[in-house]
């Protein structure tokens, strides 16, 4: 008889004694396959019959399974509930597939094709339709021989052989042993394992898991040190347990996070629960292997959300169990997720140019308190706030003007007042509704250099509805100050509603010498106010290109008051 520990104290050899001890696995696989033993019903083994969990009533408390009576449920039966998991490796693309044990039920009522169960004790998931359900049978005792000789196996059909090969899983295992023929121990070890975990309810699990335990002992008596092998006097462990693991402080929105755990050697395989904050369930992700010990698994990217997501791990054993190693269910880790940079779209800047011409009269079409001015205007237009705009730009104005005596009453001419000037204008945003423009102006006199300039206050923006107020000052023509509503309710039809104080365009007295009679020709006043009211209507014939028309009505008196009319084109891009 082969006694493997006889075998493995013999010391040197290791290579042979592995070979010799996979054939005589081999040779007692098939043997229990294709022979007929004299065994007892107590050693034969356990028929599964696989069922589905069909429907959960009373919240999740009863069960409805597809086992019934005819396959040979009963009432009292302790069944296994099982989670089926089917997975996408994320590097190789291979459909993974496994169960894993969430604990017991208890049947209840028993009819033909279904029948009503309950959890006994407590389950590691909360049950689902789809969940496997395992009712394990004790196998029919063999008929027992007779004094006279062998005994034929039930139902065999006659003419079919005792081969192996009648055996699908005894032909997966000789296919293996016939792989390994060479290997040395590690490798052997490492086939037998993965065999276990792949099919730990297989029937030959629990041999292959001793014979791997085996030559881990006998790398131990060849002097090389077993992985993770017990320390002398220490209590053989049951449960896997942490090695190690590092765990992430925080992650970034909408980036997916890899997780890594190192398992003692107890461990299958891993499995990493994660749920957003405030969430219920946790969704299960297979962890797949990356090397010996360690497990990993991704976090896809839309499962990282802020603020918080939260996780435990669970290691898995040979027989199905699965333990927490990194957190629990009720007290999970957490791991803080912060908001993605945000990139900012690139600034976009907006040109424009715009050609305005203004006529008006004080004085019933008189001629002798009159203006008409043209200006044109280049701008680039940028944020909200901050430097908002930059604009420069030419204007041409001319006019007469003088005193109401020295033109109603004294019937004298308007004295000519003209400007020939370019400006340069700013604005700044000091918030999305508020900004300040400022404008500096110098210019040509007919007999000189002058300037001035604006300052305006935006209520509003200035690409929707807004509100300008603000003053004018001209050196030789005058003050003007203005309020101004710019309506694009219609963003097709803009309309502008302006009122001005002013005084200009004769603003200032100026000497002139007399005329040879001694008298004064034209007034050298100064002009007195007035006030203009301005509605100017437009027309945006394509997003970029907007014309208008304007009326307006002035005067400095009742009965020193005319019209005016002006055009504006404008265009951006």
């Amino acid at each position: 008889m082969f006694d493997p520990e006889t075998v493995l104290n013999r010391g040197s050899t290791g290579a042979r004694l592995v070979a010799v001890l996979a054939a005589l696995c081999f040779l007692g696989i098939a043997t229990g396959a294709g022979a007929q033993t004299k065994t007892s019903a107590s050693d034969a083994a356990p028929i599964e019959v696989t069922g589905t969990v069909l429907a959960l009533e009373e919240e999740g408390e009863e069960l409805i399974l597809d086992l019934g009576g005819s396959q040979g449920a009963t009432e009292g039966a302790t069944v296994e509930i099982w989670r089926p998991l089917k997975l996408k490796h994320p590097v190789t693309g291979k459909v993974i597939s496994d169960r894993f044990r969430i604990g017991t039920l208890a049947l209840g009522q028993v009819r033909p094709s279904m029948s009503i169960a309950t959890a006994t004790g407590t389950l590691t998931r909360t049950p689902e339709k789809g969940d496997l359900v395992i009712l394990r049978k004790a196998a029919p005792a063999p008929t027992k021989p007779d004094a006279g000789g062998p005994t034929e196996a039930p139902d065999k059909p006659s003419g079919q052989g005792d081969a192996p090969g009648a055996d699908p899983e005894a032909v997966v295992i000789a296919t293996m042993f016939d792989k390994l023929k060479g290997a040395d121990l590690v490798t052997r070890i490492k086939a037998y394992e993965d065999y276990v975990r792949e099919k730990p309810n297989g029937r030959y699990a629990r041999v292959l898991y001793e014979e791997a335990a085996s030559l881990r002992r006998l790398l131990e008596a060849e002097g090389k040190p077993s992985a993770k092998a017990p320390a002398k006097g220490q209590r053989t462990r049951t449960e896997p347990s942490l090695v190690s693991f590092k765990p992430p402080t925080a992650a970034v929105e909408g980036t997916p996070l890899e997780l890594a755990v190192e398992l003692d050697d107890l461990a299958t395989g891993a499995i990493l629960h994660v749920r957003t904050r405030g969430k219920q369930t946790y969704t299960p992700l297979v962890m797949a292997s990356a090397g010996l010990g360690y497990w990993a698994a991704t976090v896809p990217g839309d499962r990282l959300v802020p603020s918080e997501i939260e996780y435990f791990i669970e290691a898995t054993m040979a027989n199905g169990d699965a333990k927490a190693v990194v957190g629990v269910p009720g007290s999970p880790e957490r791991i803080q997720i912060q908001d993605a940079p945000k990139i900012a779209k690139p600034e976009k800047r907006i040109a424009s140019a715009m050609l305005l011409t203004d006529f008006a009269d004080y004085n019933g079409l008189k001629g002798n308190d009159r203006v008409w001015q043209t200006e044109g205007t280049f701008g680039l237009r940028y944020g909200d706030t901050g430097v908002r705009a930059l604009r420069s730009g030419f204007g041409v104005y001319r006019g007469v003007g003088g005193s109401l005596n020295d033109l109603d009453t004294l019937n004298l001419s308007g004295r000519p007042v003209g400007l020939t000037y370019g400006y340069l204008e700013t604005e700044v945003g000091f918030h999305r509704l508020f900004g300040v423009i400022g404008r500096v102006a110098i210019g040509l006199l007919d007999d000189g250099i002058s300037g001035g300039g604006q300052i305006l206050f935006r209520i509003g923006n200035d690409r929707e509805t807004n509100l300008v107020l603000g003053g004018e000052l001209l050196g030789g023509v005058g003050l003007r100050g203005f309020t101004q509503l710019e309506l694009n309710t219609f963003k097709r039809v803009p309309i502008l509603v302006r009122t001005e104080v002013t005084n200009q365009p004769a603003g200032s007295s100026r000497f002139r010498p007399p005329s040879e009679n001694g008298q004064p020709t034209e007034s050298t006043q100064e002009g007195e106010v007035g006030a203009r009211g301005i509605v100017q209507v437009g027309y945006r014939l394509t997003p970029g290109l907007v014309v208008a028309a304007r009326v307006s009505f002035q005067g400095r008196t009742i009965n020193h008051a005319g019209p005016g009319f002006g055009g504006a084109v404008g265009y951006e891009w």
